[in-house]
């Protein structure tokens, strides 16, 4: 699996100031597809839909960030956010958490 951003590229992201996400007003359900795909597999059809929401969106990093933040373990990541999948996202988490980890 290839994450498009690094643990090191999510500490430091300023809040949007004029943007809007993509996702705004959409039915949330969209992002929480009822099964996640494998990390050896392609997104899944439900992945795919909400992926396409998210790829011109301008606020994906900070999204991520604040997942990032918000998120105490990674089994409470669910669906896609960012532009990435959970397995993704789950996979970002881990590494951020020891790069925090080796700051230390």
């Amino acid at each position: 699996m290839i994450l498009s951003i690094n643990a090191n590229q999510v500490r430091q992201v300023p809040v949007p100031e004029t943007s809007s996400p993509a996702c705004q007003g959409m039915d949330t359900d969209l992002f929480f597809p009822d099964k996640a795909s494998a990390a050896d597999s392609a997104p899944n059809e439900a992945e795919r839909k909400a992926l396409r929401v998210c790829a011109p969106c301008q606020l994906k990093r900070w999204c991520l960030v604040q997942e990032l933040a918000e998120v105490s373990v990674a089994d409470r990541i669910r669906g896609v956010r960012g532009g990435l999948r959970q397995v993704e996202r789950r996979a970002l988490y881990r590494a951020h958490s020891d790069a925090g980890r080796a700051d230390q």
